[in-house]
């Protein structure tokens, strides 16, 4: 809250301002002529303090859109029947402002709806991909495939070890290899040890 030179404010001043008109061009404007008349002031200040006023914020000045006039937010007229036709114009303009406000959130909520049903048809697309991805190249536990990899193994050997060939195939371990006996070289007739004895003694 902003407070003049003589302690009073704004809102004090030009609450009960009557209704005036303004215009683009300073020079022509009711209500800037108002102010400067009340604050005694130059053009520049009177125009800051209108835009203050006039500020939604603040509140000081109301614009009457159906008389195209500013006036101030507790300006009432004098007359019985005035004050009436003004009640009457402020509930005209409010039930404006309340079918332009159901207006705009009609709108709002057919957009919802359409960005609704275009992510609930993208959804949809994407979770059919996906079962169908799952269906194609289903998850398999490693482990899972080292087991039936062993089982598979084991059943071909037993497979095979049925089959006679098979064993004929094994090299034979039961004969052990004959081995020339070792010559003394001075012609002695001691035994002679061979290779595996020397190894064990």
């Amino acid at each position: 809250m902003s407070y003049l030179e003589n302690g009073s404010t704004l809102r004090a001043m030009f609450r009960l301002m009557p209704p005036m008109r303004h215009d683009i061009d300073p020079s022509r404007s009711e209500v800037l002529a108002y102010i400067m008349d009340n604050l005694r002031c130059d053009l520049g200040k009177a125009i800051r303090s209108f835009n203050s006023m006039r500020n939604i914020k603040s509140g000081v000045l109301i614009y009457d859109r159906i008389h195209r006039q500013w006036r101030g937010c507790d300006w009432v007229p004098a007359e019985e029947v005035d004050k009436v036709s003004m009640l009457l114009a402020m509930i005209t303009e409010m039930k404006r402002d309340i079918s332009s406000l159901r207006s705009e959130d009609r709108k709002l909520r057919q957009m919802i709806g359409t960005l609704r049903r275009r992510k609930g048809s993208r959804d949809v697309a994407d979770s059919d991909a996906e079962a169908q991805e799952e269906k194609s190249s289903p998850d398999v536990d490693p482990e899972e495939l080292v087991e039936r990899a062993k089982e598979e193994n084991f059943r071909k050997l037993q497979e095979a070890t049925k089959d006679p060939a098979f064993w004929d195939k094994l090299p034979s371990y039961h004969s052990v290899p004959s081995v020339e006996p070792l010559s003394s070289p001075s012609g002695s007739t001691a035994p002679i040890r061979s290779h595996w004895e020397n190894a064990e003694g």
